[in-house]
């Protein structure tokens, strides 16, 4: 049922007939809707002072609304629907420390089997709980009592103990109340958000569950056997909206089901009969829009006999649900060595499904417990840093509990220890070392006599980088043993930035200040790439320099340049070694608009003389990598000392706009095209043949004696994307590689661990 004017709470009304009736709240008034058939209409509407705020419940054959407009506790008699209802306005003075003052308003109320009523959020008492008898006379509540002066949202009793969700104070609170003149505390505990908004009871009253109405926050439950001593068991927020910003509001429990009211998710179904394995089973969104934020469901009732779920959506309505209440497929096992049988702590367990789940961790024990809605044969996969990863299948029958345990075989590790030197063989004190790869990265500085350990590596094969700036090693690692090694590095200012190797940030801007970070995918408007997925493609290792660190969103709103400029300037370079010196780089950069403003420039400075080298743009709104050389560089005295300087920069002020998003990656400086060490000349040490190629093998020779013993290959076509990537060892160049590629030409671009290099042309035909 659509509404002209803005919907709030609803509830439900089963009469004496067995109709069942909705009780819509609205901005005007209360609409009454019998439910009873598919079309739904209205057969009572109470105005009202216009108001956002209207709770609603029943006792008896009464309603009981609240409201913010300082008007009272609104009374309807629904005894005589569909006909008509009698209404009555309650505002007796009740007592206060300077006298008698009227009730004006609530936030919100609750009635429970009892003949209680309970006011929360009021003019009275701070805006603590009030309690009133409605048992004696329903249309004139006589008052009880005040619970404590804390402001309370909400609350829910059963069997004279009040839970309150005292919301600025982040409290779930557990009161006495067999006496409501002298309420007395049981226990509290803060709730994961510290924002409280409600609270309900299982069915058994030994597990309590609450919402907090903030952004990504999440229904919790807990074990309240002992109030004194309140116990968190679970979190619930939705998978598949995860980091939206997405709001929980209300949540209700009918039969060990959570029935929940998720704001712009709309209403979901939650199996809680695990309360410490809380499972969504069901979802319904009615709101379209955009996630995040007050739209959409303000309430969900499910306690009607029927079994109907009435939700009230802020705008679109009323809807009538029918249920399907199915119980979730449950996993809950333990993951341990699978030699000592230990407990192993934080191990990833995921079922790999279409459906959206969250991967669970084992805790401190070994145990995890999870489950899923859909039942059928899945795998699922367990990882462990430091073991091997596992695949399991299962048949996950609904209603049903698999309870395995998995045993991970540990991977083994190998102590690394080294020197990093000159070439000759002159120690580099406190150079750099990072080890990366496995998704693993180890990382250390090497003591005054230039000597590292790790201790303990996984096997596997990694990259190896070491040095300072103007020093570098690089290597691929293989970890199969102990190894002792000696790191010759090679003389060359290259820097792709996953090692420290002190370049300087400064700057005003407000927000998004360069820093060294693996870039994360950023989207703008929620629909244009604007953050990479990572690094530069042309780098083994995962860092890069970028404008802002990545937020959680993954809204580019929440790291663009803003407000100001942000520096990046390279250590010093001597270029007086270098004939042409020739300086290159990768870059991402995301401009909105697209070329209106100037963002981003590149600088070369020598101290005393300071040049442009570029002005960066990006015709599309798209963010891409791309790359950047230049050469043949004017260099003026002192050329000992020259300094790259990249600036990013918000230039627009007052109503203008503009977004700046950038990475910098794959920094080098070598020998231009002109000088004495051309690195294509380099290129005809080595020999690639046949070329061209009508088979898949190509096989190498070294034309000069290679000092390497390891040749990294890649392979790109002409727009210089890797479409063939390899590592081989020089026993093995005889064997050659195996090639299959689309006909066209490509370019073979190799390197050794001595940083020898080249390129060479390859044509491929059909063969």
């Amino acid at each position: 049922m659509d509404y002209s004017v803005g919907v709030n709470d609803v509830c439900g009304f089963a009469a004496p007939d067995g109709k069942e009736y909705a009780l819509v709240g609205l901005n005007t008034g209360v609409s009454i809707v019998d439910i009873n058939e598919d079309t739904l209409h209205e057969v009572v509407f109470v105005p009202g002072v216009d108001n956002l705020w209207r709770d609603i419940n029943i006792y008896d054959h009464y309603a009981y609304v609240s409201s913010e407009a300082q008007i009272g506790l609104l009374i309807i008699d629904l005894q005589y629907l569909p006909d008509s209802v009698k209404t009555w306005v309650w505002e007796a003075p009740l007592p206060t420390e300077s006298g008698p003052k009227p009730f004006l308003k609530a936030h919100s109320l609750w009635t429970d089997q009892d003949g209680l009523l309970f006011l929360n959020g009021s003019n009275l008492n701070n805006g603590g709980v009030i309690i009133c008898d409605i048992k004696t006379d329903p249309t004139n509540p006589i008052f009880l009592g005040y619970g404590p002066a804390i402001y309370a949202h909400d609350c829910y009793s059963r069997d004279s103990i009040l839970y309150a969700a005292e919301i600025y104070a982040g409290n779930a609170s557990i009161y006495d109340i067999h006496d409501p003149a002298n309420v007395s505390l049981l226990g509290q505990v803060k709730t994961p958000f510290e924002f409280t908004h409600n609270i309900w009871l299982s069915d058994d009253s030994h597990t309590m569950f609450t919402t907090d109405e903030r952004a990504n926050s999440y229904v919790t439950s807990y074990d309240i056997t002992n109030p004194g001593n309140i116990i968190e068991l679970d979190r619930y927020r939705q998978a598949a909206t995860d980091g939206s910003g997405n709001i929980v509001h209300n949540v209700y429990i009918w039969n060990d089901w959570a029935v929940v009211a998720y704001y712009a998710n709309g209403t979901t179904i939650v199996d809680a009969s695990h309360p410490d394995n809380l499972v969504e089973v069901g979802n319904f969104d009615s709101f379209l829009g955009a996630d995040g934020g007050y739209p959409g469901v303000w309430g969900s009732y499910p306690f009607l006999p029927s079994g109907k779920i009435l939700s009230s959506d802020r705008n679109n309505g009323l809807f009538v649900f029918i249920p399907n209440y199915v119980r979730a497929c449950y996993l809950e096992g333990s993951v341990v060595d699978s030699i000592t049988h230990a407990p192993l702590y934080n191990a990833v367990i995921k079922i790999l499904s279409t459906e959206i789940i969250y991967p669970a961790n084992s805790k401190p024990d070994g145990t995890f417990k999870m489950g899923k809605a859909v039942p059928g044969h899945y795998t699922v996969k367990v990882t462990k840093e430091g073991y091997f990863d596992k695949l399991l299948d299962f048949d996950f029958v609904n209603g049903q509990l698999l309870n395995p345990v998995i045993e991970m075989r540990a991977i083994p590790s190998y102590a690394l220890i080294g020197k990093v030197v000159h070439d000759d063989q002159s120690a580099i004190p406190f150079a750099k070392v990072i080890v990366h790869g496995n998704n693993l990265e180890y990382e250390t500085t090497c003591d005054a006599n230039g000597d590292f350990a790790f201790p303990a590596i996984y096997e596997g094969t990694y990259e190896i980088e070491a040095g300072i700036w103007d020093f570098i090693y690089e290597a691929q690692l293989d970890m199969h043993q102990p190894l002792n090694m000696t790191l010759e590095t090679v003389k060359g200012y290259k820097d792709d930035f996953d090692l420290d190797l002190g370049w300087i940030i400064s700057g005003d801007a407000i927000n998004g200040g360069w820093v060294r970070d693996i870039p994360k995918t950023e989207l703008l408007y929620n629909q244009f790439l604007c953050g990479s997925n990572g690094d530069s493609q042309n780098d083994s290792g995962p860092y890069a320099y970028t404008t802002g660190i990545s937020s959680p969103s993954g809204d580019v709103f929440d790291s663009e340049v803003n407000g100001g400029v942000t520096w990046l300037t390279s250590p010093p370079m001597d270029f007086s070694t270098l004939v042409d010196p020739k300086i290159s780089f990768d870059y991402w950069l995301c401009e909105f608009p697209p070329n209106q403003y100037d963002g981003v420039y590149v600088w070369l400075t020598n101290g005393v003389d300071t040049m442009q080298l570029d002005e960066l743009r990006n015709d599309t709104i798209v963010g891409s990598w791309q790359s950047k050389t230049y050469d043949h560089i004017p260099l003026q005295a002192p050329i000992d000392h020259y300094q790259l300087l990249v600036s990013a920069m918000d230039t627009t002020t007052g109503s203008n706009f503009f977004v700046v998003k950038m990475h910098f990656d794959n920094f080098k400086t070598e020998e231009g095209a002109s000088g004495t060490k051309d690195e294509i000349s380099s290129s005809t040490s080595f020999l690639f043949y046949p070329n061209p190629l009508s088979g898949s093998r190509l096989h190498l020779k070294s034309q000069t004696e290679l000092k390497g013993n390891v040749m990294t290959i890649q392979i790109t076509d002409p727009e210089g994307r890797i479409v063939n990537q390899q590592a081989i060892d020089k026993s093995n160049f005889d064997k050659g590689l195996d090639v299959r590629l689309p006909e066209g030409m490509y370019f073979i671009q190799w390197k050794t661990e001595k940083n020898e290099r080249g390129v060479e042309k390859l044509l491929i035909l059909e063969k």
